[in-house]
Order: structure tokens, then sequence, then C-alpha cells
């Protein structure tokens, strides 16, 4: 499913979160966030809520296009691997 906003914030979250879960019918499912230019930590409890649903409907939630800031806020909150994007090592110094 393409989602259409531009932005993905604290406003709109509960209605663009509605959107997806409706119309995840099987486990399976793919989210393509190309369209969205900016997103908070709302939008990524969005994404969270979708990958428990394809899980609970025994499948993968797959995410293409994902901003940079909300890869970001991935990292920041070590969701990454949840979420099933690439984890970034950190060198240490």
């Amino acid at each position: 499913m393409r989602v259409a906003e531009e932005v993905i914030d604290f406003e709109n979250a509960p209605a663009v979160k509605r959107e997806l879960l409706r119309a995840q019918a099987s486990g399976d499912f793919t989210v393509d966030l190309s369209d969205v230019k900016r997103a908070d930590s709302a939008a990524l409890s969005v994404q969270l809520s979708a990958r428990r649903k394809a899980e609970a409907l025994g499948g993968r939630l797959a995410i293409e296009g994902l901003p940079a800031d909300l890869k970001t806020l991935a990292r920041l909150y070590g969701v990454e691997e949840i979420l099933g994007l690439p984890v970034e090592k950190t060198t240490e110094r």
C-alpha cells in the first residue's frame, strides 16, 4: 500500500494507522512511504502497529521508501531490526 501523505505526524498518524490496518488483509504486507517527505515518532508507531498486525496474521511487513528522518528515529529508538531495516553498526572510539 502506498501512503499518499507527505507528512506523517501526531496530527494525522491515527488516520494513517487506521487506513494501513484496514488495508492489511493478509499477513504479508508492503508499505510504500516514497511520498512521505517528513515524519516524526508517531509515524514510527504506525509502522510498528502494521508490523504487529502482519505478525498476528502470520506474515511479514516490508517497508519501502522510508524517509531519512524515520530511519534516524528507528536507529535512535533501536527498532531498525524490528522494522526489518538494515542495522547500522557504529564504531566506538
